[in-house]
Order: C-alpha cells, then sequence, then structure tokens
C-alpha cells in the first residue's frame, strides 16, 4: 500500500494538510514577534525609570559640589554620565537605523474600532528578517568596521568606567589620606568590588559554544540570522545594563557618603511613614528606624520657599536649635512644596543641606453637606455648576469624569456639560482623591439630563414700551417690532435666547414664516397690518431659537406661541 499511487483527490488533501502546517507555524511566529516587541518595550519603559532616578542623583552631587562630604565626587560622578551616554547614544543610534531600514520604518497606522481614532505603531510582527544587520555586521565570514566597531564599544564599556573609578579613588585618598589615628580618613572610603558582578553583563570573548557544541565568532552567536524584533530586543536589554551599571555606581557612592557623614549626631528611633494619617481599618505601615538628630545643631543661615515664594525670617520660620521652625498660616487648603536650603559651617567652610517637602492643608470643617436625591438635576447642553468635595482632601486633588457628558474644572468648582442628545437619560458622575498618596473613589452619583424649559415669546417694542405676549397691542406698533424669548423668572440660569425665525398670521389671512427675528422683515405682513381691523388677531408661533453658551450653542430651544388683539 505504501508504494501505491495517489489519486488526484489525495494529493490535494495532502496539500491542503502542508498550507495549513504551514500558516499554522507562521501565525505562531507573527505571534512571537509581537510578544518579543512587548518585552523590547517594557525594557525600554524601565530604562527610562533608572535614568530618571540617576538623574536625581546627579542633582544631589551638584546641588553639593561645595560640601566637603560631597566634593570628590560632585566633581568625578559626571564622568561616569559621559561614558554612559556615549555607549548609549551609539547603541540608540544603531537601534535606529535597523528601524529605519523598513519600508515606513516598521510603522503601521491603527484605527480605534470603537472610537474611529487613528494612531501610529511599531509593526513588530513583520520584523522577522535579518539580512539588514547580517550585512551590516558582517561581510563573508570576517566582521565589518560597524561589526568591530560594537565589538570595541562592547567590550571596553566596563573598562571605561573603571578607569573612571579609579580616578575618583586616587583623588579621594588624596583628599583625604589615612594617619594612625583614622586608618580610614576623616571622611567616606570607597568600595566598588560590586561591580565584578555587574560587570558580568558586559562579558566578552571572541569565540562563544552553541548548542552543537562548536564555537563560533561573538556577533555571530548572538546576532547572526535572528529576526530583526530580537536584535532590536537584545540592543535594548544592552541599554538597559548600560543605565543598571551606572545607577548602582551613584547608589554606591551616595549611601557610603550618607553612612560616614555627620558623625556628631547622635543615633535615635525615628517614626517614618507614607503617610501623615491614616483611616480607620486601614493598615499602618509605618516602620520604626534609626535616624539621627542633633539638637545643638543650628543653622548659620536658611533660605527657604513655599511654592517658590520666599519665606522670611522671623515672620514664617524661627531658626532655632535643632533646626528651623516654622511659623505660619495657610488661607487655602492644598499641598505646599517646601524647598530650599539650611547653610553651615563645616571644617570652616560654609556647607549646605537641600529641603525638599510637602505640606498638605485641608478645609477644617465647618459646615454640613446637604442635598436633596429628588434635585439631582443637570440641564443638556449648559455648563451646569457644581459644587464637590471629598471631606479632608484639598480641591486641587480631586479629579471628576462623568458619563453622558463631560466635566469641567472652574476654580474651586466643577461644570457639568450633558450631552445634548441624552435628554432623558441619566449623567453619572465619578469623584476621586488622592490623600497620603492614595486615591479615594467616591461612589457615582447619578443626575437626571433634562431639557431647558420652554422660553416665554413676546414682541419686544424697545425699553419705553416694553415686550407684549398676550392682551391688546396697537396696529402700528406690531411692524416696528422684533420678535424675542426669554426663560421663566424661576429659571436659575441667565441664558440669551436668540430667535431665528418665527410664523405670524394676522386675522384670517395666511400665515407667512419670516426667516429672522423682525417683523417689518415681511413686506407681505407689513400689508396685512396695514388692512387690518380692531379686534384682529395676531397670532405667532412656530418660533425657533437657540442659546449660546460658554462651550457650545444649543439649537431648537422650545419657546411659547402667544397672540395679541389689535385696539
Amino acid at each position: 500500500m505504501a508504494g501505491a499511487k495517489q489519486d488526484t483527490r489525495q494529493k490535494m488533501i495532502n496539500m491542503m494538510y502542508l498550507v495549513f502546517i504551514a500558516m499554522l507555524a507562521l501565525n505562531i511566529s507573527k505571534e512571537v514577534l509581537a510578544t518579543l516587541g512587548l518585552i523590547n518595550d517594557d525594557i525600554s519603559q524601565a530604562t527610562q525609570d533608572l535614568v530618571a532616578d540617576s538623574g536625581e542623583k546627579y542633582t544631589t552631587f551638584s546641588n553639593n559640589a561645595n560640601n566637603e562630604y560631597y566634593r570628590v565626587a560632585a566633581e568625578n560622578m559626571p564622568k561616569i554620565q559621559e561614558v554612559a551616554d556615549e555607549f548609549y547614544s551609539y547603541i540608540e543610534t544603531l537601534k535606529q537605523s535597523l528601524i529605519a531600514s523598513g519600508e515606513n520604518n516598521y510603522r503601521m497606522a491603527r484605527e480605534d474600532k470603537t472610537t474611529g481614532v487613528v494612531d501610529t505603531i511599531v509593526d513588530y510582527q513583520i520584523m522577522d528578517k535579518s539580512q539588514f544587520l547580517d550585512e551590516l555586521f558582517f561581510s563573508g565570514e570576517q566582521y565589518t568596521e560597524k561589526g568591530q566597531e560594537f565589538i570595541h564599544r562592547f567590550s571596553s564599556f566596563p573598562s571605561q568606567i573603571q578607569t573612571v573609578l579609579d580616578g575618583f579613588i586616587a583623588a579621594d585618598l588624596e583628599k583625604d589620606p589615612p594617619t594612625e589615628e583614622l586608618p580610614e580618613g576623616e571622611y567616606a572610603d570607597f568600595d566598588f568590588s560590586f561591580l565584578s558582578d555587574l560587570n558580568q553583563r558586559f562579558a566578552y570573548s571572541e569565540n562563544v559554544l552553541n548548542r552543537e557544541g562548536k564555537y563560533v565568532q561573538y556577533l555571530n552567536y548572538h546576532f547572526e540570522g535572528f529576526p530583526l524584533i530580537a536584535s532590536l530586543s537584545k540592543l535594548t536589554k544592552t541599554q538597559s545594563d548600560i543605565r543598571f551599571v551606572e545607577n548602582k555606581i551613584l547608589e554606591n557612592v551616595i549611601s557610603t557618603i550618607n553612612a560616614h557623614e555627620g558623625g556628631l549626631n547622635k543615633y535615635q528611633t525615628l517614626l517614618e511613614s507614607s503617610k501623615s494619617s491614616y483611616y480607620t481599618n486601614e493598615l499602618v505601615d509605618a516602620s520604626v528606624v534609626m535616624g539621627k538628630k542633633d539638637s545643638n545643631f543650628k543653622p548659620s543661615r536658611v533660605e527657604l520657599y513655599l511654592n517658590d515664594r520666599s519665606l522670611v525670617s522671623g515672620r514664617d520660620f524661627n531658626i532655632a536649635a535643632g533646626g528651623v521652625q516654622l511659623n505660619k498660616k495657610f488661607s487655602a487648603p492644598g499641598s505646599y512644596k517646601l524647598t530650599g536650603k539650611l547653610f553651615f559651617e563645616r571644617n570652616n567652610e560654609e556647607q549646605s543641606v537641600d529641603v525638599a517637602q510637602v505640606i498638605s492643608v485641608i478645609d477644617k470643617p465647618n459646615d454640613a453637606v446637604i442635598s436633596a436625591d429628588q434635585m439631582k438635576v443637570v440641564y443638556r447642553g449648559l455648563p451646569n455648576d457644581l459644587s464637590i468635595s471629598i471631606p479632608g482632601i484639598p480641591n486641587n486633588k480631586l479629579s471628576v469624569r462623568a458619563t453622558n457628558g463631560k466635566i469641567r474644572r472652574k476654580g474651586n468648582k466643577f461644570l457639568a456639560i450633558p450631552d445634548g442628545d441624552k435628554v432623558g437619560k441619566s449623567m453619572r458622575i465619578f469623584v476621586s482623591g488622592e490623600i497620603n498618596g492614595a486615591t479615594i473613589n467616591a461612589p457615582g452619583q447619578d443626575f437626571r439630563i433634562k431639557p431647558l424649559p420652554a422660553a416665554l415669546g413676546s414682541i419686544d417694542l424697545g425699553s419705553k414700551l416694553g415686550k407684549f405676549n398676550s392682551g391688546e397691542i396697537i396696529r402700528e406698533y406690531v411692524p416696528a417690532g422684533m420678535i424675542a424669548a426669554k426663560f421663566p423668572e424661576d429659571f436659575d440660569y441667565n441664558l440669551n435666547v436668540t430667535v431665528k425665525s418665527f410664523n405670524i398670521k394676522v386675522g384670517s389671512r395666511a400665515a407667512i414664516p419670516i426667516k429672522s427675528n423682525r417683523i417689518k422683515d415681511s413686506r407681505v405682513i407689513r400689508s396685512y397690518l396695514e388692512n387690518a381691523s380692531k379686534g384682529d388677531i395676531i397670532f405667532i408661533y412656530n418660533i425657533d431659537a437657540q442659546v449660546r453658551t460658554e462651550t457650545q450653542v444649543i439649537d431648537n430651544v422650545k419657546v411659547t406661541d402667544f397672540a395679541l388683539t389689535i385696539k
């Protein structure tokens, strides 16, 4: 049977199986490519967090350049940044050239099927080729100049870092030589032995043993023949390693300085917490820690700022033993940033300590919040005023959102603007706030969306004669009048209503539409009025009007019909 000749039908079935298996393999391949792309993005984001943290540490060195403990570090740590930035930028340029090698830079348009919004994303699923990087790094069995440059930069990075650290340690020993009384010197001694483990991230050997038990060259092992997204992810990982090593060096230097400086102070226990207050039934995560506090410390001078505004000594604060005592009242709730420097003398030099604190101020409760549940109403299209608060949370820490409409902040209040086509439905408003680093989410509340009340129509004859919407009117007055509309006096919003058109009927004559708000714009109506008799009824109806607010124009505002009698 094995040698039996297959008929046409069997050949077609076999071919379909092959196609099916190939398509299945292709789909799995695209999923793998997309997964590598997501991993690449995650590593990039984590690397940016390292960059931000290192930036704060460099700022610490810069701000304390005149501090005896920090001086040598402040002079040498920027050299670490230069080495790291140079290698990082080289890798970034290489990555951008890889992305630029594809049509449209491997980017594609993506449309949100729900909202219709179109954005652009990197299409990782088509990054399955290796040709560009292969041609960039390899020429036959040899490396190209670009390949050799990558090897040189990668393998020399640890030694470049070590050269900077050797210079740093030499400068530190020169500034603070050991003595018989102080074998470790007066200040900090630095130990970078931990780098031997970190440098394994940049371990390099010319040949690498592969899974088949054969030695291949370093670049061939790591990059040759790999899909583009795999190579891109490896380069992103290298960038992450650069920033990781840089950050660990900075962290080691700062922690070493902090562990040795301030020897005059004595340790004591302090209570450290992530919040200034806690809610009932909430886990208290405070820690008892060791800290230093010198009751004899008194700064020689102080520069303090509250939200970038200078504070005045003797009025806003007093310099006292142990530090600075604030003497400040706050007229409004909110979060206030206290920044500046405390200056003191040490070793006949003026040194400083940065101040960076946040003071949270909330209103003292002095009234009750009262609302009538049946009056929770908002009007379509209008910016409805809302007073929103969560007890204990400053107004500037509140976030408000809504369904079936929008919320806008207006000073310490909010405006609720329902969608114009949602009359009869509810606008659900959600409020959240931040206090002590935690987010409080209040239950949503429903507000009925009602249409605007009917405006009252009238003939407006100016300030002297007034408005007419019932009773009698002198015939000669009518052509000079304008059709006006105004909301009832008990409506809480002062809105201007503009009449766009109306229909007018005089006596038994045919009704005439007028596409404005002026009666005299119709020659026919002027003729009807000239021939009208006492007792004829002037009927004005089908009034089309609109309201213009700060945010939008509301059309089809309902206006009442009215009738007048010629006297």
